[in-house]
């Protein structure tokens, strides 16, 4: 397939930052009224579980808001100490103590700025995207931040799927705090991921330097070597950050999906079992354990572990997708429709689903639905080849348009012309030369 999107990284979607003492206005206070109006717009989406357009709307409203002219204040004694323990806490990753320790301190210090970013921080990871946006919303109409500024934007951009955006975010980020370990390890796993390789491993042990024992940067260490292939040394990272917290579901995770990359599907298995016990409403979690049924090919528990994942997330649209797939996989095609449709339903550009919705279709033999949802896969994504060539299928072979076969197939030649596929096209097309339609 032509023109795919770039996946979403696993981790820290939301790099959001320090800052203490900036007045946090309620939305629509001093945002201006087209960068509230996004906001609104943007939870709206989040609510309707539209998470990558949600995040697009709020990049907007970022970029709309005018800067504000609020003083800094001075931070209580208090609130202070709270907020301190609250960046202990994230240090090691106890997400729900941190939590506590900073909604604590914005009870003290209800201007703390720095405490709402990082609440952002906590509630984006496990997917409050209303949540998060409203303590962003509420952080960014302080006194000017830019560094904080360019965090946020990377991070809503990467849930956007634009990484583009995300990496030039990062590297402003960077200009304005360039010794902070969070912006390095993120810049460095955006690089890496998007093939960057040299830059992007030099910034993560730059991060690694500047401090060894963070959980998070340690278990991106452990990622960023298993997506370049050294086993070894993503093993020796994830160990450690378990070591520091064995039980947050992060290092857990990407360890049990590590030996399932090294072909060792029942300890992977087992691992992440393990992590799904101490982590139950993790839909990830469920998502990854899925996935290493489904590759020791069993079906049933796969497709237990994603109906698990999208009741603990009913937004989750690859949870959704993928549970679609294991039910065709099991000749459960209504059940697999209705997966796909509503995975599609909360991913509108999701090309993929209305393309397997329209296979399941086929397969029925309900031919009229099959063509609707191929050439709505092709409205979701123009490049998306093998709905062309179904199109092709379909009208040659049931339809009786040899017209329109012909035409799908010469669009499907643009994209594919060297397979079994595409020597069938041609052979098909150079059959129908001078016959009649």
């Amino acid at each position: 397939m032509i023109g795919g999107c770039a996946p979403l990284l696993l981790a820290g979607a939301c790099s959001l930052s320090l800052l203490v003492g900036a007045y946090a206005a309620p939305p629509g206070e001093s945002g201006g009224e087209s960068a509230a109006s996004l906001y609104k717009e943007a939870g709206i989406l989040a609510d309707a579980g539209r998470v990558r357009e949600a995040a697009d709307k709020m990049v907007s409203a970022v970029q709309a808001l005018p800067a504000t002219v609020a003083m800094a204040a001075a931070t209580p004694p208090e609130a202070a100490k709270e907020y301190r323990s609250g960046l202990e806490q994230m240090r090691v990753r106890h997400d729900a103590l941190a939590e506590k320790a900073f909604r604590k301190t914005l009870e003290i210090d209800p201007r703390n700025s720095a405490a709402r970013y990082r609440l952002a921080f906590i509630l984006g990871n496990r997917s409050d995207y209303r949540g998060m946006f409203k303590e962003l919303w509420g952080a960014l109409q302080g006194p000017p931040m830019e560094s904080e500024r360019f965090r946020a934007l990377a991070g809503l951009s990467l849930l956007a799927q634009r990484v583009s955006d995300a990496t030039g975010d990062y590297r402003s980020a960077l200009a304005k705090d360039p010794q902070s370990p969070e912006i390095l390890r993120m810049l460095a796993l955006v690089l890496i991921e998007s093939g960057q390789r040299v830059e992007g491993f030099e910034l993560l042990e730059k991060a690694l330097r500047k401090d060894p024992d963070d959980y998070s940067t340690l278990s991106t260490a452990g990622l960023a070597y298993a997506l370049s292939g050294d086993y070894v040394r993503a093993q020796e990272y994830l160990k450690k950050a378990i070591a520091l917290n064995n039980q947050h579901p992060e290092a857990l995770g990407r360890l049990g999906l590590l030996m399932l990359l090294e072909g060792r599907t029942d300890e992977g298995i087992q691992q992440l079992t393990e992590a799904v016990k101490a982590n139950p409403d993790v839909a990830e979690l469920h998502m990854d354990l899925a996935k290493a049924y489904r590759l020791a090919g069993k079906l049933e528990d796969s497709a237990e572990q994603y109906q698990l994942a999208v009741k603990v997330d009913p937004h989750n649209y690859d949870g959704w997708y993928e549970l679609g797939s294991i039910l065709s996989a099991q000749g459960k095609l209504d059940r697999a429709i209705e997966a796909y449709a509503k995975a599609s339903s909360l991913e509108p550009q999701l090309a993929k689903a209305y393309y397997r919705m329209g296979l399941v279709y086929a397969k029925k033999k309900k031919y009229e639905q099959a063509e609707a949802q191929f050439k709505q896969t092709i409205r979701a994504n123009c490049d998306y080849a093998d709905a062309y060539y179904a199109l092709a299928i379909l009208n040659r072979d049931h339809r009786k348009n040899k017209a329109d076969a012909a035409l799908y197939y010469k669009i499907y030649l643009l994209y594919d012309s060297s397979s079994e596929r595409a020597v069938q096209a041609l052979r098909w097309l150079e059959s129908q030369r001078g016959s009649p339609r």
